[in-house]
């Protein structure tokens, strides 16, 4: 036989045996107590989310037939899907980082009786969870929780459960994008042929209305205002593809804005169209490049959020006939 032939023959068995003797050794026949996950449940079929933490409940739905998810309120709001994201995927199987005891003798002692958290989830067939999560575990990498209806202690890790009090005390309401508002350079309103552009002198740490004579605005009236721009809350998802944009006064839109930003981020995009019928909004589209770059929905803003922007072409903020800006 080939001598190269025989020394890889070799080292081949030497592979397989030591793999087979780590396996046989490391290798527990004791069941495991345990599971891995608190619950399962299809990430496909939830439509209804409630998350009550520490008395602040925030409640979520979508309709079986459709994947928008709502916010409910007075009105209901369309959730910001570039934060709510894979939240159902979140909350369809956590996992637990260990079960601790079979039974909780003393539940308080824990955070879980009045828990800190409790978060019910309902599928489409009517299938109800809901689980509990308490205090943080003394090293402050855990949090206790327990599935109601099963008496064992479990722990989560506190990322994971950050990520979900954050949907009570912080909710993901709707937005037409979000960015930094420190990202930005240049800010341009197109108006048919009139154009207002802000800019910003990185000499000076100042914004100004760039012109033939650059004018200083006011600084204050204009952090606002970027502030406004970097978030804009969005109210209604009108469709999601416009099939005619002339019917919505988009095309021609009667505002433009493009946001330009530093390090070679993509532009932000966004036009304003017409009144809605019911005269409370304005039809707003976010056109590619920004942050949701196949974004084709049409959205519905309420006209009290948007016209503030508009204004800031018709009316600039100068710093000797400054306007308060509305914070959205």
């Amino acid at each position: 036989m080939n001598l190269r032939l025989s020394i890889l023959l070799v080292v081949v068995l030497v592979i397989f045996g030591g793999t087979f003797l780590v396996l046989r050794f490391t290798d527990s026949n004791e069941p495991n107590s345990g599971s891995p996950w608190l619950f399962r449940i299809d990430e496909g079929s939830i439509v209804q989310l409630e998350v009550n933490y520490q008395g602040e409940a925030t409640n979520f739905y979508r309709n079986p037939a459709s994947l928008d998810w709502y916010i409910k309120g007075t009105p209901d709001i369309p959730v910001f899907q570039q934060r709510w994201g894979g939240t159902p995927l979140l909350l369809s199987g956590p996992r637990v980082t260990r079960p601790l005891s079979d039974t909780i003798e003393n539940p308080a002692a824990f955070g879980l009786d009045p828990p800190e958290t409790a978060v019910t989830i309902i599928d489409r067939y009517g299938n109800e969870v809901e689980f509990h999560l308490g205090n943080p575990t003394p090293d402050n990498q855990n949090q206790y929780a327990r599935l109601v209806g099963d008496d064992t202690l479990f722990t989560v890790a506190i990322e994971w459960a950050n990520v979900v009090n954050r949907l009570a005390i912080d909710p993901p309401v709707g937005r037409l994008y979000q960015i930094d508002p420190r990202e930005a350079t240049v800010v341009q309103l197109f108006q048919g042929d009139d154009t207002t552009r802000y800019a910003f002198d990185e000499a000076t740490g100042q914004w100004f209305l760039d012109g033939e004579t650059p004018e200083l605005v006011d600084q204050f009236a204009w952090a606002e205002a970027l502030q406004m721009l970097s978030n804009p809350r969005m109210d209604q998802i009108i469709a999601h593809d416009v099939d005619d944009p002339k019917l919505y006064g988009l095309d021609p839109p009667g505002t433009v804005i493009v946001i330009i930003r530093q390090g070679g981020l993509s532009p932000i995009e966004f036009h304003i169209g017409d009144v809605t019928p019911d005269g409370d909004h304005r039809y707003v589209v976010v056109k590619a490049g920004s942050l949701q770059s196949l974004d084709t929905n049409l959205y519905g803003v309420l006209s009290s959020r948007i016209d503030p922007i508009i204004t800031l072409a018709t009316n600039p903020v100068l710093q000797e006939k400054a306007a308060s800006t509305p914070t959205p």
